[in-house]
């Protein structure tokens, strides 16, 4: 009976509303034409008032829907599993994208995700691997570090393709923060650059964020053809020349591109 499915790492104080909550949810995910309240109810072995509260309760945080008579799951319960495997997939599948970027190129490797709760739009940059240059003389970084969106290549590939109007909401008002004379200051700016970033794949920081460093970076796409992260290199400019810009800039481009595949997107 329903009562056996929550064994696993039992303790035997289990709270009774959250444990049927979860069979509900096991229940509905057995269904593949959906799960009506009386079954539920003569699952759960409780009255139909109850089941609809704890089922009501599930629509409420978004892991139900109910279509005509029926419930099934909701996006968000495959958004929980997918966030928890993501992450990981994603810095694993880095490492070796990691590694041939700084055999390519001899510079240090960076890998970026937006800043805070998955949901939030990527205000900021955190970087979350890297990789060390081949050369004495090069870009240092931390895991965990965080940089600005508007100035750094790893940011404005996270903001690849949004709206002037979505940039506008996570940047906030007034004008950009100045970090060098080269930063961009308006978000207009940054739109147009931006847009540029979504079709060329390829995001530039020109001594934007910190003065004598060049920075390239690629977007990440996963499945759903959504940017989950950036890839790329910085360099000191007395090595990263304009010809060296353009040279790299296709490395770091393939590196991306074929990282994206990986990960399942399929460019249409």
């Amino acid at each position: 009976m329903t009562q056996g499915r929550a064994q696993p790492g039992a303790t035997g104080q289990r709270i009774q509303s959250l444990d049927r909550g979860l069979q509900i949810l096991e229940l509905i995910a057995e269904s593949q034409q959906g799960t009506s309240l009386e079954e539920l109810a003569r699952m759960l072995e409780v009255e139909k008032s109850s089941a609809c509260r704890l089922v009501n309760t599930l629509i409420e945080r978004g892991y139900v829907v109910k279509d005509r008579a029926c419930y099934f799951l909701h996006d968000k319960i495959f958004e929980l599993a997918g966030q928890s495997a993501s992450g990981k997939r994603i810095q694993t599948c880095a490492r070796k994208y990691l590694l041939n970027l700084v055999q390519a190129t001899g510079e240090t490797a960076h890998l970026g995700v937006r800043a805070g709760n998955s949901r939030e739009p990527p205000s900021g940059v955190v970087l979350v691997d890297h990789e060390f240059g081949k050369h004495a003389l090069g870009v240092t970084s931390q895991w965990g570090d965080r940089e600005p969106c508007h100035c750094t290549a790893l940011g404005k590939a996270l903001l690849a393709g949004r709206s002037e109007a979505e940039l506008k909401s996570i940047m906030g008002p007034g004008s950009l923060k100045i970090y060098t004379d080269k930063t961009m200051t308006r978000i207009e700016q940054l739109f147009h650059q931006c847009r540029k970033v979504r079709s060329e794949r390829l995001a530039v920081d020109d001594e934007e964020y910190r003065q004598g460093v060049r920075c390239l970076a690629s977007p990440i796409f996963d499945f759903r053809g959504e940017i989950v992260a950036a890839i790329g290199i910085s360099a000191p400019t007395v090595r990263m020349t304009d010809s060296q810009m353009e040279k790299t800039g296709l490395i770091v481009r393939d590196a991306g591109v074929e990282m994206s595949r990986e990960l399942g997107y399929i460019e249409t």
